[in-house]
């Protein structure tokens, strides 16, 4: 398994390498890569070389340190310093090199939507084509006990589930799948049903629930739901006209900042 991590060593870069060292020592043989990418202005001024020597020897400096630390830790790690955009940088080298998980800090957002929308983070969700770990930067991995997994419940969501079982399933945290209904769908209690047979049959050693919460409105079901649950990893999967898509598009969206310190996995 490989993680590659975005840093520009803020305290809410390293916060988000904590969840990434997490990850990575849950399933043993993982390559972790701090990715810096910086974009230079030139000017045509006489030390704009040296401007540039300059990022990037601060850059080593504050990378070597980082690396030495998870190096201390038993993990395994390298770095790499580019120039140009983070987003660009993030999901070219992910997709060039077969990275499996991209973990990454949320900044300056007062709501999940903020924080991933319109900045970084939200580029990287909506081009990686491999998972991504939104961290935001009161998130704590010491305060997670357990993953909640929004699902639609429709056949799209089939090839979603193994990813993330495979992904997270060593992390040893219970499961909610939760559905948000707006009306009874008897349709949607027998795909209830189906799923729980899956995970029981495939992974028999996870402890999971399926729920079906009733709510008028999406977000006012999950918005309910997390402020009971608020020490948790929260799933969804990125799929066109998704849940996901859904819940940040809707016209009558609802400002998220009830659960800014819960991070946020995006399964693709």
């Amino acid at each position: 398994m490989k993680i590659l991590l975005p840093t520009d060593f803020s305290d809410n870069a390293n916060n988000a390498l904590t969840f990434a060292k997490h990850m990575a020592k849950s399933h043993g043989n993982v390559q972790i890569t701090l990715l810096f990418a910086f974009y230079a202005v030139y000017d045509f001024a006489a030390n704009a070389s040296q401007i540039v020597d300059s990022i990037e020897s601060d850059a080593k400096k504050a990378m070597k340190k980082a690396v030495d630390l998870a190096l201390s830790e038993g993990l395994k790690i390298d770095y790499q310093i580019v120039q140009g955009t983070v987003a660009t940088a993030v999901t070219s080298k992910a997709y060039r090199e077969d990275y499996d998980l991209i973990v990454m800090g949320t900044q300056g957002a007062s709501g999940i939507k903020k924080a991933l929308f319109g900045s970084n983070t939200g580029h990287v969700i909506r081009e990686s084509l491999i998972p991504v770990i939104a961290v935001p930067s009161e998130a704590n991995w010491q305060n997670i006990e357990k993953i909640i997994v929004g699902v639609e419940l429709d056949q799209s969501e089939d090839k979603f589930y193994k990813k993330l079982l495979d992904l997270t399933m060593n992390l040893h945290f219970p499961f909610d799948f939760i559905h948000i209904e707006k009306e009874k769908d008897f349709d949607k209690d027998l795909a209830v049903e189906g799923l729980e047979n899956y995970i029981n049959s495939n992974y028999p050693d996870i402890k999971s629930s399926t729920k079906i919460i009733k709510s008028a409105a999406v977000l006012q079901g999950l918005e309910s739901y997390l402020n009971k649950n608020q020490n948790a990893m929260m799933v969804m999967f990125y799929k066109k006209k998704s849940f996901f898509e859904y819940l940040f598009n809707d016209s009558d969206s609802v400002q998220m900042s009830y659960h800014t310190t819960v991070p946020l996995l995006i399964v693709k």
